[in-house]
């Protein structure tokens, strides 16, 4: 005699969201009320992204894995919870409904004499698909981006005037296959007496553009490092506007010098759960427009840049999308 038993909750893998194990746990208490008409019946949820939004694919299946009930709920955002209720009360109301069914359907009349089983011929499964290669890049479903805002804070050197700091506020913005820009702005200050040349200080404030590749590591899905492999430019100005106190220099500062440089970039990318991210960042670039920069003849200080420049960063990003 068949008696009603509880169904088997699955979550096929794990849910792109922020919010996956609240999801989880949600859709078992909205369920666990419920009662199959046999036992070993399962309840099944697929957690998936789709353009916009998240997607969440239902199924209910029999003790011999036959399909009973499909269902498929989206919703535009990047939580699952209120997707996971959705589809803990349809399963409900479809279990329910097939508990009153069986109890309605008469018992099945007695088992007939076995008759002699019928042997097929034995066929040879069909040879397996090759995989497909895979690109070593980042990749979403068709029509998903992402998008992030960042800040971080930097040390630079080799433009004339020492060790310089200060912020950055940049954007991630993906436009597909992995590839990424990358646009921010910079304003930096000499940091005296950590460098070996700190006899003038300057303001430096400048923008940088990059494309990037983003290689995932072999993590799941928002519990990973990553690295960014990007090239770009930037182009700003420095302000030299004092000359030191050590230096005893009587002479006007040397002015203002326009930045044009050119160079790579890589960044190590830890994911901390919730789109928030921490970023390891190194710059080298090469300064189109460096210069030595003399003051009046007899005074023995001057700016001199190097040809190359070199960056630091270390910040948090955000990303909501």
């Amino acid at each position: 005699m068949d008696v009603p038993a509880a169904p088997t909750v699955v979550l096929e893998r794990p849910a792109p969201c922020r919010d996956a194990v609240k999801a989880e746990e949600l859709l078992r208490r909205v369920v666990a009320p419920a009662l199959a008409p046999r036992s070993s019946w399962s309840v099944i949820a697929r957690f998936t992204r789709r353009r916009g939004g998240l997607a969440v694919e239902g199924e209910i299946t029999d003790e011999v894995d036959a399909p009973v009930a499909h269902r498929v709920l989206t919703e535009p955002g990047v939580e699952c919870s209120s997707l996971a209720r959705a589809v803990g009360v349809w399963a409900t109301l479809v279990l329910d409904a097939e508990v009153e069914r069986a109890a309605r359907t008469p018992p099945p009349s007695p088992p007939q004499a076995p008759q002699a089983p019928v042997v097929e011929p034995t066929r040879e499964p069909p040879p397996e698909a090759p995989d497909r290669p895979t690109s070593v890049l980042l990749a979403h479903a068709d029509g998903e981006r992402t998008i992030e805002l960042g800040v971080s804070a930097f040390l630079m050197g080799g433009i004339g005037s020492g060790v310089l700091a200060g912020p950055t506020l940049f954007g991630i913005f993906e436009v597909g296959r992995g590839w990424f820009l990358r646009p921010g702005i910079l304003v930096g200050r000499t940091l005296e007496g950590i460098s070996a040349q700190d006899d003038v200080f300057a303001t430096l404030v400048a923008a940088r553009f990059d494309a990037c590749g983003r290689i995932p590591g072999f993590y799941i899905e928002h519990h990973g490092i990553q690295l960014d492999v990007c090239g770009g430019g930037e182009v700003g100005f420095q302000l030299f506007d004092a000359w030191s106190s050590a230096s005893g220099s009587t002479a006007p500062p040397p002015g203002t010098l326009a930045l044009l440089a050119l160079g790579p970039s890589v960044s190590f990318r830890g994911e901390l759960g919730s789109g928030l991210a921490v970023a390891l960042r190194g710059v080298l670039d090469f300064n189109l427009l460096y210069a030595e920069t003399g003051v009046p003849t007899g005074d023995p200080f001057a700016v001199v840049q190097s040809p190359f420049v070199g960056r630091g960063e270390l910040g948090l990003s955000w990303q909501f999308r």
